[in-house]
């Protein structure tokens, strides 16, 4: 019998290397949204720092312009810390559509993986079967000799 050959063997070799190429890009999606969690948080760090070092210590006089200075510092460090959400909204956005990506390729990659189980069961099963056909022609063929050997008609 021939050996074994599954037809789509090529297009499965590109699956695979499609789920790779879309397992590498939802890894670099999940570091690039924990870089943007990272920086939401140190913004809100610094936000709470600035916010400390706006109150001036006890018996300290209220200088105003510094104390408008660190309103407008605090105010800046709002606005950077939206803007950092804005990025990670949009980083946990590229996140999804890249999970999405990934889970498109395992299932086709998944479908083409089953039709070559399937293909290799029929194979093996018609293998077996073929085998089992010429060991009965073999043990037929010894009946034979035996009963001629032993003088019987066949």
């Amino acid at each position: 019998m021939q050996r074994f050959r599954f037809r789509a063997d090529v297009a499965l070799e590109l699956r695979r290397r499609a789920l790779d190429g879309a397992e590498r890009e939802l890894a670099l999606a999940e570091q690039v949204r924990l870089d943007a969690s990272r920086q939401v948080e140190a913004a809100g760090a610094a936000i709470r720092e600035a916010q400390q070092a706006a109150i001036p210590p006890a018996g300290a006089p209220l200088d105003p312009p510094h104390a408008q200075w660190h309103r407008f510092w605090i105010v800046r460090l709002v606005h950077e810390k939206k803007r950092q959400e804005t990025v990670l909204a949009s980083r946990t956005a590229g996140l999804g559509i890249a999970r999405a990506a990934c889970i498109k390729a395992k299932q086709q990659c998944r479908a083409l993986e089953k039709l070559r189980e399937k293909a290799r069961a029929r194979y093996d099963a018609a293998e077996a079967a073929e085998e089992r056909k010429l060991i009965d022609e073999v043990a037929t063929l010894r009946m034979d000799a035996q009963r001629r050997a032993a003088g019987g008609a066949v």
